[in-house]
């Protein structure tokens, strides 16, 4: 289809945003302290509650009831977050609270991650949510002991809904007393808004507007990393009827969607990891690909931003032209949309039990980790598990292993341990908050069956409650055993312990080894068949580790791989390994070679990174290749690594393509480079904004020419 260009609106919005302090000033994951203070101040004002869900609900309407109203110019979709800054004298109360700890408690473990039920918000509205929780109140027996808890989580949940309502009426008046003032043509933008939020998201959404405004104002009020889901699917037939009626045009219908794309970067903190995809296929297994589809991909050109996280869904009925539209997206530099492979996920969820209908609705939950829409409450990236440090833990302990195969041996047993033990804090932390609840009832309202069975997220009320624990490090640990077989083993030219040593030491005095690791000796990403093996023995290896493991609700630990920002994190505690890494550097991104170990041109390169079977991998799969800007040879390049590695079996592609030239100045200019995006460890955030190691790491990654 043709592409339909930015308005001025979008392009007036775009320089807006760039300014705003989520972007620029507030830390990473921070919504703001004004968030922090309403919340206190409302669990202060709900001691009177009788339970601990009930009062977190109550707190949770406190902070709607006396949030700030923000309509922004230019904006046709409103509800975005007050970042102003506290007073002297709130800054002072909220450290009263703070210090008197008499603040909401701490929630620890995963609440967001995850597309809800927007297609029933859409079509009931709050007040059909609400009047399916007062039927089901009253269908309760009282004198059943499993009723006080059901009828617990509908009041907390009607404590909520109710205040989202309220808190929408207070947009409504606040438009039409702006519309009083303002010039003509904004003033009739303002009656619009007015007018819509007073059918929305009260009732069902009639219009393609009114849906996108439903699912913004829903979703805003949670102040989490909720996945839109499939807007594709969903859409479509609302913006068919508006184009009939004449309601809309598809320009009209561009300039909204990138209005609501643009929300996600004034609505999410720094660091955040949260959009939607599209493509793939339906529930009964069409394939997707409709006008939305490209409008939501051309809307990655309008918008130039590290946020919304957009997925294109790729299987063999894809059209030629809708990939090359992804392509041209990712050859401008724009980082998104990232490419999932739709066939393989279908059947690596299939393999977990799923229905086909329930396995072709997935979304990737925040960076890669695949979940069921409308009705996940998996716990995903948790644990994190950091396996070339365990790796230098059984160096140290295992000094007389006999050959490769008994140290993988040993490993392995550590890794079940360790999986045991850290899968085993997750629990204590979900039985945390099944008894006292952390989550934002309002999600739990569009996830099901958590209505049906009157038990919110925290309690197991989601359909699918899967805990997928994540591990970095993967190329790291292949190239390392490698070092260890070589040098140990084989060539006998050190022992372990010595090997170790010279780790802790940081190959202080060990140059000339230090250059034979890097140099000679095989590394992974470069298709050499002895590393590919390796690799798969790896994955195999981790697969086991995760059988038979299950949560607190009794559902299967499914591994990742995939590193967010961990990767550095977890590098900076790590000594240098047997790979060459040296001391508190990063550790390979995602599931991707070793930075710049990957020598050999980008086919090996992607020929090894799908060699091993990614399926049993639902928790996440992160591929990164970073290309060099070459105009349409980079492109071509590009499409044929994207189908390349969907035809391998790899789950996920997220590419990369700036010049190492563009990095260096951007590093020595970051003025001169705000809005320049870069694709991490899953998700995408501006380069200038990075912290210097995690600058370091794309600068290390290897560009494909």
């Amino acid at each position: 289809m043709d592409l339909i260009e930015p308005t001025e609106r979008t392009m007036k919005l775009r320089k807006q945003i760039l300014l705003c302090p989520m972007m620029a000033e507030l830390p990473s994951h921070t919504w703001g302290p004004r968030r922090d203070l309403l919340l206190a101040e409302g669990w202060v004002a709900s001691a009177g509650e009788l339970t601990t869900r009930l009062r977190r609900a109550a707190s949770h309407a406190y902070r709607l009831d006396h949030s700030e109203i923000v309509i922004g110019e230019s904006e046709l979709i409103v509800g975005c977050p007050d970042l102003s800054a506290l007073t002297e004298e709130e800054e002072q109360r909220l450290k009263q609270i703070q210090a008197a700890r008499t603040g909401m408690p701490l929630s620890r473990g995963t609440y967001d991650h995850m597309a809800m039920d927007y297609e029933k918000l859409i079509e009931v509205g709050v007040n059909g949510l609400i009047a399916e929780l007062e039927q089901r109140r009253k269908g309760l027996n009282p004198q059943l002991p499993e009723s006080i808890g059901k009828d617990e989580f509908y009041q907390g949940c009607l404590l909520e809904l109710g205040a989202l309502l309220r808190f929408a009426e207070r947009y409504v008046e606040r438009a039409r007393k702006m519309a009083e003032s303002a010039p003509a043509p904004r003033a009739s933008e303002l009656r619009d808004i007015a007018d819509i939020m007073e059918r929305v998201p009260a009732g069902p959404a009639k219009t393609f507007r009114e849906a996108l405004q439903t699912i913004h104002f829903y979703t805003f009020m949670l102040w989490g990393d909720y996945q839109m889901g499939r807007p594709d699917q969903f859409l479509i037939d609302l913006y068919r009827a508006d184009l009939a009626a004449g309601r809309l045009t598809p320009e009209s219908a561009q300039e909204l969607i990138d209005c609501y794309c643009f929300l996600y970067s004034t609505n999410h903190p720094k660091g955040s990891a949260v959009g939607f995809m599209v493509g793939g296929r339906d529930r009964a297994g069409k394939a997707v690909h409709n006008e939305l589809t490209y409008m939501f991909i051309n809307s990655i050109a309008h918008t130039r931003m590290a946020y919304p996280s957009i997925g294109l869904c790729v299987h063999e009925e894809t059209p030629e032209d809708l990939l090359d539209l992804a392509v041209d997206m990712l050859a401008n530099g724009y980082s998104h949309p990232a490419i999932f492979n739709d066939e393989a996920i279908t059947r690596g969820l299939m393999d977990l039990g799923l229905p086909e209908r329930d396995a072709r609705n997935y979304v990737h939950s925040s960076c890669v980790e695949i979940t069921p829409c409308t009705q996940s409450g998996c716990w995903v990236f948790s644990p994190v598990i950091n396996t070339p440090a365990l790796l230098l833990e059984v160096m140290r302990d295992a000094t007389e292993c006999d050959g490769v195969e008994e140290l993988m041996e040993t490993y392995e047993q550590r890794l079940r341990e360790k999986v045991l033990a850290d899968v085993g804090i997750q629990k204590m932390l979900q039985l945390e908050r099944s008894r006292n609840g952390s989550d934002n009832l309002l999600s739990s309202c569009l996830v099901n069956d958590c209505l049906k069975k009157g038990k919110a997220i925290d309690e197991g009320g989601a359909n699918y409650n899967f805990i997928m624990p994540t591990f970095l490090g993967m190329a790291n640990l292949a190239d390392s055993i490698i070092a260890i077989k070589a040098l140990v083993f084989e060539e006998q030219d050190l022992t372990m312990g010595e090997f170790h040593q010279i780790l802790m030491d940081d190959f202080k005095g060990e140059e000339p080894l230090h250059r034979r690791i890097i140099n000679k000796l095989p590394h992974f990403g470069n298709n050499d068949p002895e590393t590919n093996a390796l690799m798969r023995a790896v994955s195999e290896m981790i697969v086991r580790s995760c059988e038979g493991i299950v949560n607190l609700y009794g559902d299967k630990a499914i591994p990742g791989a995939y590193t967010y920002l961990q990767h550095v994190a977890e590098g900076k505690k790590t000594p240098a390994t047997p790979d060459g890494r040296r001391a508190h550097t990063a550790l390979a991104a995602a599931s991707s070679p070793v930075q710049g170990r990957d020598v050999s041109g980008p086919t090996a390169a992607i020929m090894s990174s799908t060699c091993w079977d990614q399926q049993p991998f639902m928790g996440g799969v992160a591929i990164n290749f970073k290309f060099q800007p070459m105009g349409d040879a980079t492109r071509s390049s590009m499409k044929a690594v994207i189908k390349t590695a969907m035809d391998q079996g790899g789950l996920q592609l997220q590419v990369n393509c700036v010049s190492r030239e563009t990095l260096l100045d951007a590093r020595e200019h970051p003025e001169d480079h705000r809005d320049l995006l870069v694709r991490i460890g899953g998700y995408s955030d501006f380069y200038t904004l990075l912290a210097p190691e995690m600058q370091d790491e794309i600068l290390a990654r290897t560009g494909h020419g």
